[in-house]
């Protein structure tokens, strides 16, 4: 059964930049994918927000770590609500300690490496990684 992404486009970015270990920025991420939210608009920003947690659910649920965790803001960081959904979405398939592991920056740092680990392994990458059309 062939899973379904909200954008495809997104995610096969995403992917891109979790096998370099890279980030990008939202503002960044939109124009690239030519995704043409306006950032001005509050409801467009959380509809682009929206956008990047189906990717992250449909990742989670399928066994694979939360692409959206590749995506901050020009600092490097996340907000913290978005750092709590990331937190809330991961907390039960990677067994997470609410004692010791915390939504801060340390546990966006883990979320990016086991990212970058997961889509560097070849066959991950070339089973689940983007199409060539």
């Amino acid at each position: 059964m062939e899973e379904i992404y909200v954008n495809r486009e997104i995610r096969e970015m995403l992917i891109e930049l979790a096998v370099k270990n890279k980030t990008i920025t939202y503002a960044r991420l939109n124009t690239a994918a030519d995704a043409g939210y306006n950032f001005q608009d509050p409801d467009e920003r959380d509809s682009f927000n929206e956008d990047l947690e189906a990717i992250s659910m449909s990742e989670i649920k399928a066994g694979r770590p939360p692409l959206s965790c590749v995506v901050v803001y020009k600092s490097g960081s996340v907000g913290k609500t978005i750092l709590e959904s990331l937190y809330a979405m991961c907390e039960a398939p990677f067994d997470l300690n609410p004692e010791t592991d915390k939504p801060n920056t340390k546990f966006l740092k883990s979320l990016q490496a086991r990212c970058h680990e997961y889509w560097i392994i070849a066959d991950n990458y070339k089973k689940f990684g983007p199409k060539k059309y």
